[in-house]
């Protein structure tokens, strides 16, 4: 396996590397790592559960389709804003351009959240944020986020775009 592959590996385990390329470049490097792994991922060493190390030294065949897909960068976000509900209501809307979405509970209160469509109470949520604790949304949840407050209380909602 691994023209360039092997060289990146190499490189790692001497300890630092570095990668100058424009992007052009990058996509030939990603074509040939496609065609590498399609040659079979190489084993050397496998260890077991109980440190036990086995030799291989085999291809092990890769199945399926290799895809690279970009990693999408936030440009900023909208917030905060305040939420303060004790009766259930909407945190942040369904936006399929969000990101990322962070909640802090600034209050004294307990804010129960749920991501999806069914609506919170105190016993049925995805969350439940005490009092000045942190909640960061799984990254690129796109639906909507409802939440309610067992007792009165004010969190801080970001919205990352």
């Amino acid at each position: 396996m691994g023209r360039q592959w092997n060289a990146i590996i190499d490189a790692l385990s001497g300890g630092t590397m570095s990668i100058n390329a424009n992007l052009t470049d990058i996509e030939a490097l990603l074509t040939t790592l496609q065609a590498d792994v399609a040659d079979g991922v190489a084993v050397v060493n496998v260890q077991d559960g109980d440190g036990n190390i086995f030799g291989l030294d085999r291809n092990f065949p890769v199945e399926g389709t290799i895809t690279a897909n970009p990693i999408r960068a936030t440009t900023g976000g909208t917030g905060p804003t305040g939420f303060t509900s004790t009766s259930y209501g909407t945190i942040a809307t369904a936006n399929t351009g969000r990101l990322g979405c962070t909640i802090f509970n600034e209050g004294a209160g307990r804010l129960h959240a749920t991501l999806g469509t069914s609506t919170t109470s105190t016993t049925s949520y995805t969350v439940s944020i005490g009092s000045g604790e942190y909640y960061e949304v799984p990254f690129n949840y796109t639906g909507l986020i409802g939440g309610i407050f067992a007792t009165a209380g004010t969190a801080r909602v970001t919205v990352l775009s």
